[in-house]
């Protein structure tokens, strides 16, 4: 362990006695305490999706300028390893893999790669063991897994029109489709792509992230709600001024949604974030002080939600990349820190509360002047902790 990152944990107070718990205070904010090199000549210049499974120690990074998913232990901040195979970093996104990744059983990694496959992880080998095609032309994206019913809901956001596919994850077959054109009760988001999805195990529902649900009206995004029984979309929660694009659950069957754009002109320009409650699909709360976001982490530990938010805009439309912190309980903006024009993934291990943020070396005469890497044309996996403990924090212990 550095003597930077000693340091910032002996700076953490592990009980906060001064504030009264009826006192909810935006006072916590995110101290950058290491950095991790990727352990490859070629750098971490582009990437997207990254996961922690807490239960297994394990952080994953969807890797392209490596082509690969790369392995993390969590707990002590360091690289494990990387497996290949993967389409790599080509000329547009909507080829290039691996892209979405997440962890299914404790035991796969499923990673979405550019030639609209799903490819299989076995964490104990360390080996791609299936390939599995969803049938478009472009590459499978972000992704979510029900374990009650085994099965993975992955997105071909790039395809016109965008569709989800749905994968028994015992058997590795496909089982069903949706395709959002706007027929059959979805939005019609044949031009503008899905986002996110998540599943949850409390309401036994998959939810989708889509940036614009009426075609003529870039202010009209919302979050489209399948059950996975039927395998079809049985609502669409409308949500204004956002753009969809991260998802995380929360407490209290709510969500906070990544609003990835910014809308109207200085110096009125609004960026947000959005926390709805999943059941009716109402507006909780809306955060102004942070959007532009890409992935986003609910850490349950913690009791907070990460934003990723390289594109956070201020109300003059100047952009100003950073790590946005909102606490879950109250749904208070608690703070953002500076990362990187690249910095659109984010995720938390509930263990050693480390926030992950990777960060991708700029193109050659770029500027990144928040960038946070020791190496700035290498890249890194930047590690943030919580500064303090706030009031209505649920009781945790820091890393150590």
């Amino acid at each position: 362990m550095s003597k930077f990152k000693y340091a910032a944990l002996c700076a953490i107070p592990f009980v906060l006695l001064a504030a009264p718990l009826k006192q909810v205070r935006a006072d916590e904010h995110m101290v950058l305490v290491d950095t991790i090199d990727v352990n490859s000549d070629k750098g971490l210049g582009a990437f997207d999706i990254s996961f922690v499974d807490a239960k297994i120690n394990l952080y994953v990074l969807a890797d392209r300028t490596n082509a690969s998913v790369d392995f993390f232990n969590p707990r002590d901040a360091t690289f494990i390893g990387r497996v290949g195979g993967f389409a790599g970093s080509l000329a547009t996104t909507s080829i290039s893999g691996p892209d979405g990744v997440t962890i299914v059983g404790n035991k796969e990694v499923w990673a979405g790669d550019g030639d609209s496959t799903v490819k299989v992880i076995d964490i104990a080998s360390f080996q791609i063991v299936a390939t599995i095609p969803t049938g478009g032309k472009f590459r499978c994206d972000e992704m979510a897994w029900d374990s009650a019913d085994h099965l993975l809901a992955v997105a071909n956001n790039a395809d016109s029109p965008p569709f989800v596919t749905f994968i028994n994850t015992d058997t590795r077959t496909v089982v069903g489709k949706i395709v959002f054109d706007g027929t059959n009760g979805t939005p019609d988001a044949t031009t503008t792509g899905i986002e996110q999805s998540q599943w949850s195990p409390k309401t036994g529902l998959f939810y989708v992230s889509v940036p614009q649900i009426v075609p003529t009206d870039a202010t009209q995004g919302g979050i489209a709600v399948i059950d996975p029984s039927s395998q079809s979309v049985t609502k669409v929660y409308p949500v204004s001024n956002c753009s969809p694009a991260g998802l995380s659950l929360g407490p209290d069957n709510q969500a906070i949604i990544g609003c990835s754009a910014s809308f109207g002109t200085s110096p009125n320009v609004l960026t947000q974030s959005v926390v709805i409650d999943l059941v009716s699909g109402r507006v909780v709360a809306n955060i102004p002080q942070v959007g532009g976001s890409d992935e986003v982490w609910y850490d349950s530990a913690s009791n907070h939600y990460y934003l990723a938010a390289r594109n956070n805009t201020d109300n003059t439309g100047k952009i100003t990349p950073v790590l946005g912190t909102v606490d879950a309980k109250s749904n208070v903006f608690d703070g953002n820190v500076a990362t990187s024009t690249s910095a659109h993934s984010v995720a938390a291990d509930k263990v050693s509360h480390h926030v992950f943020v990777p960060i991708g070396f700029p193109a050659a005469g770029a500027s990144d002047p928040t960038n946070p890497c020791p190496v700035v044309s290498k890249g890194c996996i930047a590690v943030y902790l919580p500064s303090s403990i706030d009031a209505d924090d649920r009781t945790r212990t820091a890393s150590k």
